[in-house]
């Protein structure tokens, strides 16, 4: 066998998405959010219904994805209704792939597994299996480790972006609430998957009970050392980066050193305009706008104009 070799060149991906975290932490609304902003950024002139219709959910919690479907969210988004199965027992990995081949079939280009724990640690899943098979316990899983393969095989060539939810197992915390009273939190701990499976994902978010999500792996290196919500923008840049093989950092940077020189131009010479910005870069630690992030330069655009 020869190998063949050849310079690396960048090339068009599909998503392969975990988001981590514990019950009520708000992984499936986010693996929505961030479904949409992807269709839309592939398909600006569909209507949101269309673009609804390009999602699919394979759903293992007794159908609470559902309970999304043409609801408003954050008084701006709304959830459309979106393809879905209910995916009840046994959790096969064999099952998994045939939803993603029915949701595929049903128009899905994104695919969101909700929960991809059950395979693991549900009716008919890896850790169900080896209980019931007979001899050693250790080589047991040896034989189970195809398992493993086929769910990778799922995950990674099915020609659609994936998103898979994970729970995590659940502890508990103390921490201070607004009265300067201690309370216990729920938070998360590892995921409720085989150990390895982390690094078959090229982009990990771990979310808390704020629902807020960090990237603890991140391939694409967009979101690395950010704390944010997961909402369709997110999806909307990772698309760019996936499809369109744009430079998203650059795109951004040229988009703020633009609003920037914009900024300058109306304050220059107006003085009330410019106690206009120092107000926003006062409320903003007093550091200069120059150091914003884009979403808070477009903000501080949007008001020197408007006012």
């Amino acid at each position: 066998m020869t190998f063949e070799v050849k310079r690396a060149r960048r090339e068009k991906q599909k998503a392969v998405i975990g988001l981590v975290g514990p019950s009520g932490s708000g992984k499936t609304v986010g693996a929505l959010m961030v479904a949409l902003g992807m269709m839309k950024e592939a398909y600006p002139q569909l209507s949101e219904d269309d673009l609804w219709a390009k999602i699919g959910v394979a759903d293992t919690e007794h159908k609470r994805s559902m309970l999304y479907a043409n609801v408003t969210f954050n008084s701006d988004e709304r959830f459309g209704e979106f393809l879905h199965i209910n995916f009840e027992p046994p959790y096969t990995t064999e099952r998994y792939q045939a939803a993603v081949e029915a949701l595929k079939k049903g128009g899905a280009e994104v695919v969101i597994i909700d929960s991809l724990s059950h395979n693991w640690q549900g009716e008919g899943g890896i850790i169900d299996k080896h209980s019931n098979m007979e001899g050693n316990s250790f080589q047991n899983w040896g034989k189970l480790s195809s398992e493993t393969t086929s769910l990778i095989k799922t995950l990674t060539r099915n020609d659609v972006h994936i998103i898979a939810t994970l729970r995590t197992k659940q502890e508990y915390a103390m921490e201070q609430n607004a009265n300067g009273k201690m309370q216990p939190i729920k938070v998360g701990t590892k995921p409720v998957q085989k150990d390895e499976l982390e690094y078959e994902f090229m982009l990990n978010f771990s979310i808390g009970m704020d629902n807020i999500a960090k990237a603890s792996k991140d391939n694409t290196l967009l979101f690395k050392g950010e704390e944010l919500r997961l909402t369709p923008t997110v999806g909307s840049k990772l698309y760019k980066w996936l499809e369109l093989g744009a430079d998203i950092r650059a795109e951004e940077e040229s988009e703020k050193n633009s609003l920037l020189e914009q900024i300058e131009m109306i304050v220059s010479g107006d003085e009330e305009k410019r106690k206009v910005l120092d107000q926003i870069e006062f409320k903003m630690g007093k550091r200069k706008v120059s150091t914003f992030k884009l979403e808070h330069v477009k903000l501080a655009y949007e008001r020197l104009t408007n006012n």
